[in-house]
């Protein structure tokens, strides 16, 4: 069953799949009907809502220095409606998640942007799907996020730095004059109209306190056009922005209270809203006298449930937001069923998620009847004119729904992970039976006699009922198809392994894995303090290369300089992701010296190319008049490496130089020196091994390949120092295109790993006679280091860490697979004469 490598292959990109398919799953309650407004006698507290929003204004900016910078505002809230700040539940992941969540009622998850990326934001319910009307002044992005809205205002809003704060407060008053324009000429049209949304974003920089008495007075002057343009006093006002993380604190704080500067400030005042003037909790000081006013302490998801109560609307189906008390200016006949409309909407994504999970296995304990007796309840004292119990039932039984969705949204989570665990075990312990087994035994009838042996029929038939069991179980409980394919994974992976078993391969020992485990875990301490690898590094290769301590000779003290530097090298700061042309500039010297300093002799067309692209590179660090010329020469130079070298002869250096000055292309620092001394202390350590005669077979070249592959990366950073390495990609001689830079991030990673692999394979020419022992020994050790990185695998907190930390696992688990691609690459290229006059 595995006997081609395409097979392999596809068993363990199928692992990798399983754990995509585990952290991508979408966990929402699907497609679900908006609540039904019963007609009421009285009207909804407002008819129409105006919703401000501010990008990068934070709580200490707006309510810092007693209010002074805001006098408008203050007047306002010091009579009328209230004041709070907005804190999201989780961190956002997003640039329009403060939308989703202020607008939608739900904090978009890691999870559901990757989605996005890959396969286009999927459409969900907002206020302004609810709303009969609804206008907006944003960005074109925005508009597609949400295409319910009615009257599109789309605007050119730019991105600016923090010194041009003149050019964001225009921008800001372009809006300010659209939005007069629109309510001078159109607001007749609607002045009937009820359940109508005006969305008006005013984007920019974070405003300092200057720049904040010019939006508080666009604000005021549009406040003051609405009222105008809509008499009556029936339009009510939310003025917020889009800032929020929970995980960042401030240094600084708001006089009477400590604060979170990522916090967002929200004013809410006009029609319906009520004006709480004194309440236990946190409160801040409003005016130069000291008068303190309530601090509200909101979710963007319950702003969301409060702006659908004052407009008498279904929240959207998806929000998880709870109506706060006591924050509506309204009967408290209305406000009982606003609360109650609120519980009913989170009570059917409750009831949907509580059915797409196994009920025979004990879980929340919210159950269906337990629900069933809070709708009749409700109903009961709505029906008994019983409000002041009925709002307070609602309000106390929304928190525990919101409970039971947070309980089974993540609830296959971990019996997947296990599963996949299961799973990776079988594959590993599959492969151990591989190293060895190139053939079969010889007497054909002998291994049909072993197959039936006692214990392996008793293995396989409590194999066979265990899946089925766990197959019928799935089925009656309706599991979604993606779990249940998941957890089906370790059944396929233990089939496999045991019809390998079956045939009784001579395994290896256990003593010769001793190595190959004492390596997976110095790689893998490697993901949590690079110096760990830097010691088994060291440690590797003096007792791989012990005997030449016994005959020392200048060969030797260069090798053991070099090893030495490179050991102490893993101490600095990480190189990858920094700009620092000075060391660049070294690192294109010691390219060029390099060959001459080792006595190399290279024909002239290969001088010319090398140097002249240096050159080029030189010029834009230094000068830099046009990078354009840079990147055309780099790229040019990759296709010439890649098409051109394919058809001639290689010399025995060739290799090395070119694909150095192809690495410093790709460099910001002195990255290109550290990769060029590993290869130098492999390619020295190599020969004086063949002077001593002494060959490695292919357990030892596998653990030449993965130890060198990854100190390669680790010794001048990390993974996530590839994100620093993307902010500053545009500093390389290949330039930031949206295009190419995903080709640029892998010849970072690849290029020395390909370095690596020439050296050894120019030095030991028989290695192509092991490669499938070479290919499944890494495979093996790749599956034990993906095992331990999968259960550090996260999706909730900072998106650096959420990557990162996936990156880790994936490209460990593909490593073997892209060593293979490698090999067979540049066989293909240059073809077997090149690989024969490699190094040596």
């Amino acid at each position: 069953m595995l006997e081609s490598y395409h097979s392999f292959a596809l068993f363990q990109l199928l692992l990798l799949l399983s754990v995509v398919i585990i952290y991508l799953r979408s966990t929402s309650s699907g497609s679900l009907e908006p609540q039904k407004m019963e007609p009421s006698k009285e009207p909804p507290p407002a008819d129409r809502l105006v919703v401000f929003v501010r990008d990068g204004l934070s709580a200490q900016t707006f309510l810092g220095n007693r209010c002074r910078n805001i006098p408008r505002l203050r007047e306002i809230f010091l009579h009328q409606g209230l004041v709070g700040i907005s804190r999201p539940e989780t961190t956002t992941y997003h640039s329009i998640s403060p939308y989703i969540s202020l607008f939608c009622g739900f904090n978009e998850d890691a999870a559901r942007v990757a989605r996005g990326w890959m396969r286009g934001p999927a459409p969900i319910d907002s206020i302004f799907d609810r709303s009969k009307l609804s206008f907006a002044w944003t960005t074109a992005e925005l508009l597609l996020r949400f295409p319910k809205i009615d009257r599109p205002m789309p605007m050119r809003l730019q991105t600016y730095d923090a010194d041009v704060t003149r050019s964001c407060s225009e921008l800001e008053d372009a809006v300010c004059r659209s939005v007069k324009s629109f309510l001078f000429g159109e607001s007749r049209q609607f002045l009937n109209s009820t359940g109508v949304v005006f969305f008006i974003h005013m984007t920019g920089v974070e405003p300092s306190c200057e720049s904040l008495q010019r939006i508080q007075e666009n604000v005021w002057k549009l406040y003051e056009r609405f009222e105008k343009s809509f008499p009556g006093q029936r339009t009510a006002y939310l003025f917020t922005s889009n800032l929020g993380d929970p995980k960042t604190q401030s240094k600084h704080s708001i006089e009477g209270y400590c604060s979170l500067a990522v916090e967002s400030p929200f004013l809410l005042w006009g029609s319906g809203v009520a004006h709480i003037k004194s309440m236990p909790g946190r409160s801040f000081s409003a005016n130069d006298t000291g008068y303190r006013l309530p601090l509200h302490v909101l979710n963007p998801p319950h702003i969301t449930a409060l702006m659908s109560a004052l407009l008498g609307i279904p929240p959207p189906v998806n929000s998880r937001g709870m109506l706060p008390k006591g924050m509506l200016n309204a009967s408290l006949r209305y406000e009982a069923n606003a609360m109650l409309t609120n519980a009913k909407q989170l009570l059917a994504q409750a009831r949907r998620l509580r059915e797409h999970h196994p009920k025979r296995i004990p879980a929340f304990w919210l159950n269906f009847q337990m629900m069933d007796s809070f709708l009749k309840d409700s109903l009961g004292l709505k029906e008994q004119h019983r409000f002041k119990a009925l709002l307070e039932y609602s309000c106390n039984f929304m928190p525990v729904l919101v409970k039971g969705m947070d309980y089974f949204k993540n609830y296959y989570r971990k019996v997947l992970v296990i599963a996949v665990s299961f799973a990776e075990i079988g594959w590993i312990y599959c492969l151990r039976c591989h190293l060895s087994v190139g053939r079969k035994s010889k007497n054909q009838m002998d291994i049909q006699e072993v197959n039936f042996s006692k214990k392996l029929v008793f293995v396989r038939g409590f194999h066979r009922l265990f899946t089925g069991l766990l197959v019928i179980f799935m089925m009656l409980e309706r599991i979604p198809l993606m779990v249940q394919a998941v957890l089906l994974t370790p059944s396929l992976y233990w089939k496999v392994t045991l019809k390998i078993v079956s045939e009784r391969p001579k395994m290896v020992c256990r003593k010769s894995l001793i190595s190959s485990a004492l390596l997976i875990v110095i790689c893998l301490g490697a993901f949590y303090r690079r110096y760990i690898l830097a010691v088994g590094y060291l440690g590797f290769a003096g007792y791989n290369n012990r005997k030449a301590f016994r005959k020392r000779g200048l060969q030797f003290y260069l090798w053991l300089l070099l090893l030495l530097g490179l050991t102490g090298v893993s101490a600095l700061p990480e190189s990858l992701g920094c700009s620092q042309p000075q060391a660049l500039m070294f690192s294109i010297l010691l390219t060029v010296l390099r060959p001459l300093a080792c006595g190399v002799y290279l024909n002239l067309l290969t001088w010319l190319s090398n140097i002249f692209v240096l050159l080029v590179a030189c010029e834009y660090i230094l000068v830099g008049w046009h990078s354009w010329i840079t990147y055309l020469v780099s790229w040019v130079y990759l296709v010439y490496l890649a098409i051109w070298n394919r058809r001639s002869l290689q010399a025995s250096e060739l290799v090395f130089f070119n694909l150095s000055t192809l690495y410093t292309l790709t460099c910001t620092s002195y990255e290109s020196v550290v990769i060029q001394m590993l290869a130098m202390e492999l390619q020295l350590a190599l020969r004086m091994k063949l002077e001593r005669n002494e060959s490695i077979g292919p357990k030892r070249a596998a653990h030449y390949i993965l130890v060198y592959s990854w100190y390669s990366l680790f010794v001048i950073g990390s993974f996530p120092a590839f994100d620093d390495f993307l902010d500053i990609l545009h500093e390389t001689c290949f330039g930031y295109s949206s295009l190419t830079y995903a080709l640029v991030m892998v010849m970072k990673l690849l290029l020395p790993w390909l370095l690596v692999l020439c050296i050894l394979a120019g030095n030991y020419r028989n290695l192509a006679s092991h490669e499938r022992q070479i290919f499944v020994r890494l495979l093996l050790m790749s599956s034990a280091m993906s095992l331990v990185l999968l259960h550090r695998v996260i999706s909730v907190g900072p998106w650096r860490e959420i990557l990162t930390r996936f990156a880790e696992f994936a490209v460990v688990h593909v490593f073997p697979l892209l060593w293979l691609l490698l090999w067979r690459l540049a066989q293909f290229k240059v073809g077997s004469k090149w690989m024969s006059q490699l190094p040596g």
